[in-house]
Protein backbone atom coordinates (compact mmCIF):
# COMPACT_ATOMS: atom_id res chain seq x y z
CA UNK A 1 0.00 0.00 0.00
CA UNK A 2 3.37 2.10 0.14
CA UNK A 3 3.37 1.79 -3.52
CA UNK A 4 -0.34 2.65 -3.52
CA UNK A 5 0.25 5.89 -2.43
CA UNK A 6 2.73 6.83 -4.17
CA UNK A 7 0.56 5.87 -7.60
CA UNK A 8 -1.82 8.80 -6.14
CA UNK A 9 1.00 10.97 -5.76
CA UNK A 10 1.54 10.45 -9.81
CA UNK A 11 -1.93 10.66 -10.45
CA UNK A 12 -1.61 14.12 -8.61
CA UNK A 13 1.68 15.47 -10.70
CA UNK A 14 -0.63 14.64 -13.77
CA UNK A 15 -3.61 16.76 -12.90
CA UNK A 16 -0.84 19.80 -11.55
CA UNK A 17 -0.06 19.16 -15.22
CA UNK A 18 -3.52 19.14 -17.08
CA UNK A 19 -4.76 22.55 -15.15
CA UNK A 20 -2.08 24.75 -16.88
CA UNK A 21 -2.95 23.08 -20.28
CA UNK A 22 -6.47 23.98 -22.37
CA UNK A 23 -8.26 21.04 -23.71
CA UNK A 24 -8.80 20.83 -27.29
CA UNK A 25 -12.69 20.59 -26.61
CA UNK A 26 -15.06 20.05 -24.46
CA UNK A 27 -14.99 16.44 -23.09
CA UNK A 28 -16.79 14.72 -20.39
CA UNK A 29 -15.48 14.11 -16.73
CA UNK A 30 -13.28 11.43 -16.66
CA UNK A 31 -10.94 12.21 -13.85
CA UNK A 32 -12.32 14.60 -10.88
CA UNK A 33 -10.76 16.08 -8.01
CA UNK A 34 -12.95 18.05 -5.45
CA UNK A 35 -12.17 19.61 -2.07
CA UNK A 36 -14.85 18.88 0.84
CA UNK A 37 -15.56 21.62 3.48
CA UNK A 38 -12.01 24.17 3.57
CA UNK A 39 -9.57 21.18 2.89
CA UNK A 40 -7.27 22.84 5.45
CA UNK A 41 -5.06 19.57 5.75
CA UNK A 42 -3.96 20.46 2.21
CA UNK A 43 -2.11 23.20 3.67
CA UNK A 44 1.37 22.11 5.47
CA UNK A 45 0.68 21.40 8.99
CA UNK A 46 0.79 19.29 11.93
CA UNK A 47 -2.65 17.30 10.95
CA UNK A 48 -3.30 14.42 8.42
CA UNK A 49 -4.60 14.98 4.90
CA UNK A 50 -7.45 12.32 3.65
CA UNK A 51 -7.75 11.39 0.29
CA UNK A 52 -10.94 9.43 -0.71
CA UNK A 53 -9.91 7.62 -4.35
CA UNK A 54 -12.76 6.36 -5.63
CA UNK A 55 -13.15 4.22 -9.06
CA UNK A 56 -16.52 4.91 -11.30
CA UNK A 57 -18.48 3.04 -13.31
CA UNK A 58 -19.84 5.50 -15.39
CA UNK A 59 -20.27 3.82 -19.10
CA UNK A 60 -18.10 5.46 -21.58
CA UNK A 61 -18.97 9.12 -22.74
CA UNK A 62 -20.66 9.68 -19.71
CA UNK A 63 -19.90 12.10 -16.64
CA UNK A 64 -18.04 9.81 -13.91
CA UNK A 65 -20.13 11.17 -11.16
CA UNK A 66 -23.23 9.72 -12.88
CA UNK A 67 -21.61 5.82 -12.33
CA UNK A 68 -21.39 3.68 -9.02
CA UNK A 69 -17.90 3.48 -7.55
CA UNK A 70 -16.36 -0.19 -7.60
CA UNK A 71 -13.02 1.14 -6.40
CA UNK A 72 -13.16 2.69 -2.65
CA UNK A 73 -10.04 3.74 -1.27
CA UNK A 74 -9.35 6.17 1.90
CA UNK A 75 -5.59 7.24 1.86
CA UNK A 76 -4.39 9.86 4.71
CA UNK A 77 -0.75 11.63 5.10
CA UNK A 78 0.48 12.68 8.21
CA UNK A 79 3.01 16.22 6.56
CA UNK A 80 5.15 16.13 9.82
CA UNK A 81 6.21 12.33 10.21
CA UNK A 82 5.62 11.12 6.47
CA UNK A 83 3.17 8.65 8.30
CA UNK A 84 0.75 7.17 5.11
CA UNK A 85 -2.39 4.64 5.79
CA UNK A 86 -4.74 3.56 3.01
CA UNK A 87 -7.88 2.09 4.28
CA UNK A 88 -10.13 0.10 1.45
CA UNK A 89 -13.94 -0.21 1.80
CA UNK A 90 -15.47 -2.99 -0.24
CA UNK A 91 -18.09 -2.04 -2.63
CA UNK A 92 -20.76 -3.77 -1.31
CA UNK A 93 -20.53 -2.58 1.95
CA UNK A 94 -24.51 -1.77 3.27
CA UNK A 95 -24.67 1.47 4.72
CA UNK A 96 -27.74 4.18 5.06
CA UNK A 97 -27.62 6.49 2.87
CA UNK A 98 -30.06 9.74 3.06
CA UNK A 99 -33.04 7.62 0.50
CA UNK A 100 -32.42 4.55 3.09
CA UNK A 101 -29.97 1.62 3.26
CA UNK A 102 -28.14 0.73 -0.22
CA UNK A 103 -24.54 -0.17 -0.97
CA UNK A 104 -22.18 2.14 -0.49
CA UNK A 105 -21.43 2.40 -4.51
CA UNK A 106 -23.97 4.19 -4.72
CA UNK A 107 -23.45 6.87 -2.61
CA UNK A 108 -21.53 9.12 -5.35
CA UNK A 109 -24.70 8.50 -7.63
CA UNK A 110 -26.54 10.10 -5.24
CA UNK A 111 -25.02 12.95 -3.46
CA UNK A 112 -22.07 13.36 -5.35
CA UNK A 113 -18.88 13.35 -3.83
CA UNK A 114 -19.80 15.29 -0.63
CA UNK A 115 -22.19 12.30 -0.04
CA UNK A 116 -19.43 10.19 -0.83
CA UNK A 117 -17.49 11.57 1.47
CA UNK A 118 -20.08 11.88 4.44
CA UNK A 119 -20.86 7.55 4.05
CA UNK A 120 -17.06 7.33 4.52
CA UNK A 121 -17.08 9.72 7.69
CA UNK A 122 -20.69 8.24 8.71
CA UNK A 123 -18.43 4.95 9.01
CA UNK A 124 -14.98 5.15 9.86
CA UNK A 125 -15.12 8.96 11.95
CA UNK A 126 -12.68 10.49 9.31
CA UNK A 127 -13.84 13.62 7.21
CA UNK A 128 -11.97 12.93 3.71
CA UNK A 129 -10.82 16.91 2.71
CA UNK A 130 -10.13 15.80 -0.91
CA UNK A 131 -12.51 13.42 -3.68
CA UNK A 132 -10.12 11.97 -6.34
CA UNK A 133 -12.87 10.22 -9.04
CA UNK A 134 -11.72 8.06 -11.88
CA UNK A 135 -14.08 6.66 -14.69
CA UNK A 136 -13.56 3.37 -17.29
CA UNK A 137 -12.63 6.13 -20.34
CA UNK A 138 -9.68 7.55 -17.83
CA UNK A 139 -8.65 4.47 -17.00
CA UNK A 140 -8.40 3.18 -20.17
CA UNK A 141 -6.81 6.08 -21.66
CA UNK A 142 -4.05 6.19 -18.71
CA UNK A 143 -3.31 2.46 -19.45
CA UNK A 144 -2.61 2.68 -22.84
CA UNK A 145 -0.41 6.12 -21.96
CA UNK A 146 1.65 3.95 -19.02
CA UNK A 147 1.66 0.57 -21.48
CA UNK A 148 1.62 -3.17 -20.25
CA UNK A 149 1.61 -3.65 -16.02
CA UNK A 150 2.73 -6.36 -14.31
CA UNK A 151 0.45 -8.02 -11.72
CA UNK A 152 1.20 -10.76 -9.04
CA UNK A 153 -1.56 -12.57 -8.32
CA UNK A 154 -2.02 -15.22 -4.99
CA UNK A 155 -4.35 -17.17 -6.90
CA UNK A 156 -5.81 -18.29 -10.34
CA UNK A 157 -9.29 -17.38 -12.33
CA UNK A 158 -10.78 -16.23 -14.96
CA UNK A 159 -11.99 -12.51 -15.29
CA UNK A 160 -16.04 -12.16 -16.12
CA UNK A 161 -15.19 -9.97 -19.04
CA UNK A 162 -12.74 -10.82 -21.76
CA UNK A 163 -11.90 -14.11 -20.38
CA UNK A 164 -8.68 -13.18 -18.84
CA UNK A 165 -6.58 -16.26 -17.97
CA UNK A 166 -5.27 -14.69 -14.54
CA UNK A 167 -2.47 -17.17 -13.18
CA UNK A 168 -1.01 -17.34 -9.54
CA UNK A 169 2.03 -15.55 -9.83
CA UNK A 170 3.17 -12.77 -12.51
CA UNK A 171 0.70 -11.83 -14.89
CA UNK A 172 1.26 -8.96 -17.62
CA UNK A 173 -2.07 -6.88 -18.53
CA UNK A 174 -2.67 -4.03 -20.90
CA UNK A 175 -5.30 -1.67 -21.08
CA UNK A 176 -8.27 -3.64 -21.40
CA UNK A 177 -7.48 -6.97 -19.98
CA UNK A 178 -6.55 -4.62 -16.61
CA UNK A 179 -10.31 -3.27 -16.54
CA UNK A 180 -11.81 -6.85 -16.96
CA UNK A 181 -9.12 -7.97 -13.66
CA UNK A 182 -10.17 -4.93 -11.48
CA UNK A 183 -13.79 -5.18 -12.14
CA UNK A 184 -14.15 -9.45 -11.85
CA UNK A 185 -15.79 -10.55 -8.55
CA UNK A 186 -17.07 -14.09 -9.20
CA UNK A 187 -14.92 -16.40 -8.88
CA UNK A 188 -12.51 -14.70 -6.55
CA UNK A 189 -12.27 -16.89 -2.86
CA UNK A 190 -13.69 -14.17 -0.60
CA UNK A 191 -15.32 -11.93 -3.32
CA UNK A 192 -15.92 -8.48 -2.77
CA UNK A 193 -12.33 -8.25 -0.48
CA UNK A 194 -10.73 -9.75 -3.21
CA UNK A 195 -11.79 -7.71 -5.69
CA UNK A 196 -10.54 -4.62 -3.42
CA UNK A 197 -7.23 -6.26 -2.59
CA UNK A 198 -7.11 -6.34 -6.72
CA UNK A 199 -7.77 -2.90 -6.99
CA UNK A 200 -4.92 -2.23 -5.18
CA UNK A 201 -2.40 -5.09 -7.07
CA UNK A 202 -3.40 -3.68 -9.92
CA UNK A 203 -2.09 -0.26 -8.68
CA UNK A 204 1.29 -2.10 -7.56
CA UNK A 205 1.68 -2.88 -11.15
CA UNK A 206 1.08 1.25 -12.56
CA UNK A 207 3.48 1.91 -10.55
CA UNK A 208 6.72 -0.22 -11.24
CA UNK A 209 5.48 0.24 -14.58
CA UNK A 210 5.80 4.52 -13.62
CA UNK A 211 8.65 4.30 -11.81
CA UNK A 212 10.41 1.86 -14.52
CA UNK A 213 9.56 4.55 -17.14
CA UNK A 214 9.84 7.93 -15.41
CA UNK A 215 13.20 8.29 -16.83
CA UNK A 216 12.48 7.71 -20.70
CA UNK A 217 11.79 11.18 -22.47
CA UNK A 218 8.55 12.21 -22.81
CA UNK A 219 7.03 9.14 -21.16
CA UNK A 220 5.57 11.58 -17.66
CA UNK A 221 4.34 14.07 -20.44
CA UNK A 222 2.47 11.54 -22.72
CA UNK A 223 0.57 10.37 -19.54
CA UNK A 224 -0.15 13.86 -18.62
CA UNK A 225 -1.71 14.74 -21.95
CA UNK A 226 -4.04 11.32 -22.21
CA UNK A 227 -5.59 12.95 -18.81
CA UNK A 228 -5.57 16.51 -18.83
CA UNK A 229 -9.45 16.40 -21.59
CA UNK A 230 -11.38 14.76 -19.02
CA UNK A 231 -9.62 16.57 -15.65
CA UNK A 232 -12.24 18.44 -13.65
CA UNK A 233 -11.53 20.10 -10.26
CA UNK A 234 -12.06 23.16 -8.09
CA UNK A 235 -8.48 22.88 -6.18
CA UNK A 236 -5.62 25.45 -7.59
CA UNK A 237 -2.75 24.62 -8.99
CA UNK A 238 -1.06 25.87 -5.89
CA UNK A 239 -3.48 23.37 -3.91
CA UNK A 240 -2.73 20.78 -6.38
CA UNK A 241 0.79 21.57 -5.89
CA UNK A 242 0.47 21.13 -2.03
CA UNK A 243 -1.11 17.76 -2.34
CA UNK A 244 1.70 16.41 -4.53
CA UNK A 245 4.12 18.09 -1.65
CA UNK A 246 1.82 16.17 0.60
CA UNK A 247 1.62 12.92 -1.08
CA UNK A 248 5.53 12.98 -1.25
CA UNK A 249 6.32 13.55 2.44
CA UNK A 250 5.36 10.04 2.84
CA UNK A 251 8.17 7.65 4.47
CA UNK A 252 7.87 3.96 2.89
CA UNK A 253 8.95 2.83 6.16
CA UNK A 254 5.90 4.16 7.76
CA UNK A 255 3.04 3.24 6.05
CA UNK A 256 0.24 0.92 6.74
CA UNK A 257 -3.08 -0.57 5.15
CA UNK A 258 -6.64 -2.13 5.73
CA UNK A 259 -9.49 -3.35 4.39
CA UNK A 260 -12.67 -3.40 6.13
CA UNK A 261 -14.74 -6.22 6.44
CA UNK A 262 -18.57 -7.64 7.27
CA UNK A 263 -20.69 -10.08 6.88
CA UNK A 264 -21.67 -11.31 3.52
CA UNK A 265 -25.70 -11.30 3.41
CA UNK A 266 -28.81 -11.09 0.70
CA UNK A 267 -31.28 -7.86 0.63
CA UNK A 268 -33.99 -7.26 -2.03
CA UNK A 269 -32.23 -10.40 -4.01
CA UNK A 270 -28.83 -8.57 -3.95
CA UNK A 271 -25.24 -9.54 -2.84
CA UNK A 272 -24.56 -6.96 -0.05
CA UNK A 273 -21.93 -6.98 3.06
CA UNK A 274 -22.99 -5.84 6.58
CA UNK A 275 -20.06 -4.15 7.57
CA UNK A 276 -18.36 -4.66 10.88
CA UNK A 277 -18.70 -1.31 12.79
CA UNK A 278 -16.51 -2.16 15.85
CA UNK A 279 -13.80 -2.87 13.29
CA UNK A 280 -14.35 0.42 11.09
CA UNK A 281 -14.83 2.95 14.17
CA UNK A 282 -11.57 1.10 15.82
CA UNK A 283 -9.59 1.02 12.41
CA UNK A 284 -10.42 5.06 11.52
CA UNK A 285 -10.04 6.22 15.12
CA UNK A 286 -6.75 4.43 15.37
CA UNK A 287 -5.34 6.43 12.47
CA UNK A 288 -7.38 9.50 12.03
CA UNK A 289 -5.06 11.59 14.03
CA UNK A 290 -1.67 10.14 12.81
CA UNK A 291 -2.35 8.34 10.62
CA UNK A 292 -0.94 5.06 11.83
CA UNK A 293 -2.10 1.67 12.29
CA UNK A 294 -0.54 0.79 15.80
CA UNK A 295 -3.59 -1.60 16.37
CA UNK A 296 -3.64 -3.40 13.19
CA UNK A 297 -6.73 -4.25 11.37
CA UNK A 298 -8.77 -5.89 13.83
CA UNK A 299 -8.85 -8.90 11.96
CA UNK A 300 -9.58 -7.27 8.68
CA UNK A 301 -7.81 -7.44 5.22
CA UNK A 302 -4.60 -5.56 4.84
Amino acid sequence: MTRLVRLLTRLAVLAAVALVVPAASVQPTTISLTTIGTAKAVDAGEGVLWVLALGSEAAPGEDVMTGRTDAIQLIGVRWKTGHAVAIGLPRDLYVELPSGRARISTALQEGGPEGAAQEVEDLLGITPEVVLVTGFDGFRTMMRAVGDVTVESPFAFTTEEGGVDVRRGPNTFDAEQALDYVTTREGLPASDFDRAANHQRLLLGVLARLRAAEDEEGFMEQAALAAMSGLQTDLSPSEVYRLVQALTTVDPARTSACIITGEFAVEFGADVVYPDPVQARAVGADARDDARLQGGCRDGSG
